[in-house]
């Protein structure tokens, strides 16, 4: 693979990545997840 190639490949690959971003919204974690977490943090501790 020459070199323009596999740069314009990486670019293509990272518009992908931004576009992806910016389509799919991101959801804020809710309590009852964060109730999970700390559950599961408290069974770790001896």
């Amino acid at each position: 693979m020459s070199p323009r190639r596999a740069l314009a490949l990486a670019f293509a690959v990272g518009a992908l990545g931004l576009g992806l971003r910016r389509a799919v919204p991101v959801v804020p974690v809710d309590e009852s997840y964060r109730d999970v977490v700390r559950y599961y943090r408290a069974l770790e501790r001896p």
